[in-house]
């Protein structure tokens, strides 16, 4: 397996990804938009797991700065493949977004994980993240 910058022909599978397993449906030239804006984004990345010239997951970070903490970076989205479960690909995708924040100066991690996510909490809590808070999202999309 190697990890690399995502790069724009690899939209399909992203958005595949976003699809299943993880549940949100995107149209796939929208998607392909965001794609262009985060690659030529300093604050974004998307790095994709590839295995044999497949890409079989991804993880996306975001600059997070506030005022009230120090300066972390956000992991957006953790998607792997579920046919490729258990073989230390999410592991790797964490540790190679980790290497990439210190080298950009940020002092952590953050993530948020819905509630019902049990198996992935357990997955984030053995790899040494911290459960900080309980949160509820909220959302207003403007017509």
């Amino acid at each position: 397996m190697t990890i690399r910058e995502a790069k724009i022909e690899d939209i399909e599978a992203i958005n595949q990804l976003n699809t299943f397993p993880s549940n949100h449906e995107y149209p796939l030239e929208e998607a392909k938009r965001q794609l262009h804006y985060l690659l030529s984004s300093p604050t974004n990345k998307l790095f994709v797991s590839v295995i044999d010239t497949k890409v079989v997951g991804y993880i996306q970070l975001s600059e997070y700065v506030c005022t009230y903490g120090p300066k972390l970076m956000n992991i957006l989205a953790l998607v792997v493949n579920e046919n490729f479960h258990g073989q230390g690909i999410g592991k790797s995708s964490l540790t190679h977004a980790e290497v990439w924040a210190k080298e950009n100066n940020a002092d952590g991690i953050r993530l948020n994980s819905g509630v019902e996510r049990t198996e992935a909490h357990k997955f984030y809590e053995h790899q040494g993240y911290k459960r900080v808070k309980n949160q509820v999202n909220f959302r207003k999309l403007f017509d």
